[in-house]
């Protein structure tokens, strides 16, 4: 078992994910190429910017009846470069392509989850969370290569992800495809994100994402198991 983090500590990992989501056209699967042109339109705008390319596996949890959906939370473990990041994003608003949601990370030293980890107050009243993690399974993954550029513009600091794989709920059925942009506010003013999703609009095809890779994780779940 992992140690107790104090609420200070723990509060120090909580964050609000503000991004925009772009999908990819299904039969543009040259995401090497996309990278290559993502990149020379930075260049040439004289934007300055570290690029890094990342394999990223996300087991997501929740219990048979999806009580985590029912609070609209979503759990998961991240693993990268054998590392692992356990994380929990609470209700938050989707206004078009902008996402907006609450989020505490947490680093763990093994694949095995630890609720005690995250801020009591985050759940709602009378929740048992003892018996709540007791119940949790993983009901979908995702497995996906991130190719990574965080750039810097004067006060602004943003992540642009160019995201390709796969969302699945078991080994051996029917898969959902990844093939999109996140375009995240690390700091600064969120109106730089939309500065920037004009100028990729310019040199790569892409539509508004109002779904996230988790809420099409659960809807590929319901089709499995017909939970209602």
């Amino acid at each position: 078992m992992f140690e107790l983090c104090n609420e200070i500590d723990v509060c120090e990992n909580m964050t609000t994910e503000i991004e925009l989501k772009y999908l990819l056209p299904g039969t543009d699967d040259k995401n090497d190429h996309l990278a290559d042109k993502i990149t020379a339109m930075l260049t040439a705008k004289n934007i300055s910017f570290e690029r890094s390319q990342n394999q990223l596996t996300n087991d997501y949890f929740d219990t048979e009846h999806l009580a985590l959906r029912k609070m609209d939370f979503g759990l998961r473990i991240r693993t990268k470069n054998q590392q692992y990041e356990q994380t929990i994003k609470t209700a938050g608003k989707v206004v078009g392509c902008l996402h907006q949601r609450p989020e505490y990370n947490i680093d763990i030293v093994e694949k095995q989850l630890n609720l005690s980890l995250f801020p009591i107050k985050i759940w709602p009243k009378n929740t048992n969370v003892e018996k709540l993690e007791k119940n949790l399974q993983v009901i979908f993954s995702t497995d996906f290569s991130r190719q990574t550029w965080l750039i810097y513009q004067g006060e602004n600091i943003i992540e642009l992800a160019l995201d390709k794989g796969i969302i699945c709920t078991k080994l051996n059925e029917p898969t959902q495809t990844i093939n999109e942009l996140e375009i995240e506010l690390v700091s600064g003013d969120e109106q730089a994100l939309f500065v920037l999703a004009k100028q990729l609009m310019a040199v790569v095809t892409m539509t508004p994402g109002k779904l996230s890779k988790a809420a099409r994780g659960y809807a590929l779940y319901h089709d499995r198991t017909n939970i209602t």
